[in-house]
């Protein structure tokens, strides 16, 4: 230890400690070093010894009486103190030395764009900070297990992970993914590498190279002498080599990610040729893409236009009032929203047509005179490739004026050309600052216009193929209508014959039920009366002849005479009110089937709601294992709608028939008894008026539509919302076959919609029910009068909303 009481008793303030405490105790002292030797003061025979020890070392002692050992003790924790601020001082010396190093190596590396400098700067700043005449950075190959040096110095640079010596050190620590030192190489020696190692290399110290994910490689340091190296100089370089993975894993993403950018940008244009062909699509995403991934100030695409006279716009008349040019050769500037200005060339120029830029800088679309541009012209014409990193260097006058006038510091521009001898170019520019162009910038450019010679050859077949698709897809789109129309009318015939031979057999049926019924009821009133006038002469003759013959009395005492007298006013009286029950059916079946009245008229829509539930009515009623549907009726206060009377009923047996079905269904899968209410149709009508808009959307004045609404709601299963969208198509049902045709509900919409210009919407989520709102004009011409309404004494509405609760059991 280098640390000696008599350097201790060589520092001022503790010399004066101790000379304090000497006289504070009033005791002589001798200080002795560790070996025995007298440092200050005089041994006495009858001194005692103490000694002063640091962390656990002797460095020397202290004699005198025996008040001295305190004097000993003060002097061990002054040295321990010495030797821990020593230790301290070393610490923070080596951290800034450390920090000084990585913050010097991170602005290095943060300037550089290229792996190998990184390394490079890596291994500089290794041999300022450790002691090395060789050193390597290695990398993983790419798609196989061996290291390859990208950066050396020194004669064993190259060789680290190669020779069994090292290339034992550099695996292990890769391997274990922890650094390594070997002070002596000679212990690492396989016996058959000795002549092939290099010599002089003593001492060998690596780390890896480690990202967060994985390790990348390693970086390997070696001396010619053997000097021991220190964990301090493992951590220098394990911390280096945590600076220039993070670096050279970053660069390496980079480098991947431009070519995948580079990738994508030639997949995306293949992609749009292949899909679109659409060449200004193309164009714009090209020079998009190009200046996003070579990050330039901007990037365009223009034309070569040969010499041609009189090329005119749309606005040539405007443009003959206008004064000639000064000069043939003039380039005009054409911007967005000005391209409708004359044009007139009489030489050959370059038409700019597409650009990405920089927000800050001007647009150059237009027309460009070759004379103007100077020799980039000629260059392109030839198909020479323009690459210019110093604009101001060009010995070009007119072209190095040109470019400096449009603002351009460095410009690289690949000319393109395609199978039909069109020409044109794609060009990057930088404004900022000088932009010296790489070889991989140079290729891309190149493979774009390739893709784009591609998309101009083929936009001419993509046109035409564009004009034959388009006629195509015209008689397409007709054979689509005329077979949508085919389905419609079949629909048509199919519903209209259906209801043509339902209304002629229900006609047919209660014409003959009529006649018999109409017999049975006229006769009624007659035996009623005869039945009552033999009654009373019954009762005259109990009344006088009280005591009958005992034949005569055992005869009424068997028939029940008094029962029967009783009994049959009742029966006559049920069986005319049986009668009229019929009656009121074979008229609500004439009603329903109205297949008389074929034309526009003015109608009661209440009357084929009723005939409608008259018909449905053994429905709504209790079956067997199946509750009653309760019917509620809101009848509102409706007056007499122009319509087609027949046609209307039919969509109400539509609509109420699918409610039906639906609560028959819910009730089946047992939603019913789930919600612990009973099914219910809700039918309600009532008047509503909206207004009338003009063309222009302005609502027109004193103009109100009246209408009616009719209601058909009930809490089934309800429906999703792909069947509620495809529910007006024609054949579409969602019923098991041969219980559904799918027509009921898209003539029922052809009824209301097209016949009678109203509306018909439905309302519905699963398991919530189904609601139909059906509307329509009151009138369907509006040179209609006043609306009427009917009483109840009068045959007119009274002005009062009417509820009918109806519970069938």
């Amino acid at each position: 230890m280098t640390f000696t009481l008599k350097k201790l008793y060589g520092k001022k303030e503790i010399r004066s400690a101790i000379e304090g405490c000497v006289t504070a105790l009033d005791s002589p002292i001798a200080l002795l070093d560790a070996g025995g030797a007298v440092i200050v003061g005089v041994q006495e025979t009858n001194f005692s010894k103490y000694p002063v020890v640091v962390n656990g070392e002797l460095i020397g002692w202290v004699c005198g009486g025996e008040k001295v050992g305190a004097i000993a003790s003060m002097i061990s924790c002054l040295a321990t103190q010495e030797v821990e601020k020593k230790a301290l001082a070393r610490e923070v010396l080596g951290k800034y030395r450390e920090l000084t190093l990585l913050y010097n190596i991170s602005e290095k590396i943060i300037g550089s764009l290229d792996i190998k400098e990184v390394a490079g700067i890596v291994l500089e700043e290794a041999q300022r900070g450790i002691k090395a005449s060789s050193g390597a950075v290695m990398l993983w190959e790419e798609g196989s297990d061996r290291l390859e040096s990208i950066q050396t110095f020194g004669p064993a640079g190259g060789c680290f992970s190669e020779l069994a010596a090292t290339a034992t050190l550099v695996n292990r620590s890769v391997e274990t993914g922890r650094g390594e030192i070997v002070n002596d190489i000679g212990w690492e020696l396989a016996p058959e590498s000795g002549p092939h190692q290099p010599p002089g290399l003593a001492s060998v110290m690596c780390v890896p190279l480690k990202t967060k994910e994985k390790v990348i490689g390693a970086i390997a340091i070696g001396n010619r002498e053997s000097l021991g190296y220190s964990a301090e100089d493992l951590k220098l370089l394990t911390a280096l080599a945590s600076q220039a993975a993070s670096a050279i894993a970053a660069l390496a993403h980079e480098n991947k990610l431009k070519e995948s950018r580079r990738q994508a940008i030639l997949f995306r244009l293949a992609t749009q040729i292949r899909q679109s062909l659409e060449l200004s699509t193309i164009l714009e995403t090209a020079v998009t893409e190009i200046r996003n991934l070579l990050r330039v100030d901007r990037c365009l695409f223009a034309w070569y236009n040969p010499a041609k006279s009189n090329i005119r716009s749309r606005e040539s008349a405007e443009a003959d009032e206008r004064p000639p040019e000064p000069s043939s050769e003039r380039s005009l500037r054409h911007h967005p929203g000005h391209f409708s200005h004359l044009t007139l060339h009489t030489s050959d120029y370059w038409q700019v047509i597409n650009e990405a830029k920089h927000p800050a800088l001007p647009s150059v679309i237009g027309d460009y005179a070759t004379s103007e541009v100077g020799g980039l012209a000629s260059k392109l014409l030839k198909m020479e490739i323009v690459r210019v990193d110093d604009v101001t260097k060009l010995t070009d006058s007119v072209m190095r004026q040109f470019f400096l006038k449009q603002d351009v510091s460095s410009i690289l521009a690949v000319p393109i050309e395609t199978r039909l001898g069109k020409r044109g170019f794609v060009a990057c520019a930088n404004s900022s600052k000088i932009r010296p162009w790489s070889d991989d910038e140079i290729e891309l450019l190149e493979a774009v216009g390739n893709q784009l010679a591609i998309a101009i050859d083929q936009a001419q077949l993509y046109q035409q193929s564009l004009h034959s698709a388009q006629v195509a897809r015209e008689k397409a789109e007709e054979l689509e209508k005329t077979l949508v129309e085919l389905q419609q009318t079949e629909a048509q015939l199919v519903q209209s014959e259906k209801m043509s031979g339902l209304g002629q057999l229900v006609a047919g049926i209660a014409h003959e039920i009529n006649n018999p019924v109409n017999f049975i009821h006229g006769n009624l009133v007659h035996v009623n009366n005869y039945t009552l006038e033999l009654l009373t002469v019954l009762n005259l003759y109990q009344k006088y002849y009280p005591e009958p013959v005992a034949e005569l009395e055992s005869a009424i005492e068997e028939m029940d005479v008094e029962f029967l007298m009783d009994d049959l006013p009742k029966l006559l009286s049920s069986m005319k009110l049986g009668t009229d029950r019929i009656r009121a059916i074979v008229q609500s079946l004439r009603l329903f089937s109205r297949v008389d009245e074929s034309d526009m008229k003015r109608a009661n829509i209440r009357d084929g709601i009723e005939s409608t539930l008259m018909i449905l009515q053994h429905r709504l009623n209790a079956q067997p294992g199946r509750l009653p549907i309760q019917l509620i009726f809101e009848d509102g206060d409706l007056p007499l709608v122009e319509c087609y009377p027949g046609q209307l009923n039919q969509v109400f047996m539509n609509l109420m028939a699918n409610a039906i079905d639906a609560l028959e269904e819910a009730m089946a899968s047992g939603q019913g008894s789930k919600s612990q209410t009973l099914p219910v149709l809700r039918i309600r009508t009532e008047r509503v008026d909206f207004p009338e808009f003009d063309s222009d959307g302005e609502l027109l004045e004193n103009s109100r539509s009246p209408r009616v609404r009719i209601t058909i709601a009930d809490n089934g299963i309800g429906m999703t919302e792909a069947v509620r969208r495809r529910l007006f198509d024609p054949f579409f049902t969602t019923k098991a076959v041969g219980k559904g045709t799918g027509l009921g509900l898209s003539i029922s919409y052809q009824i209301v919609v097209e016949k009678h210009r109203g509306t018909l919407e439905c309302i519905s989520e699963p398991d919530q029910g189904a609601e139909f709102i059906i509307e329509l004009p009151i009138f369907q011409s509006k040179s209609q009068g006043n609306v009427s309404f009917f009483d109840r004494n009068t045959g007119m509405r009274d002005g009062k909303s009417v509820v009918h609760h109806i519970q069938n059991c």
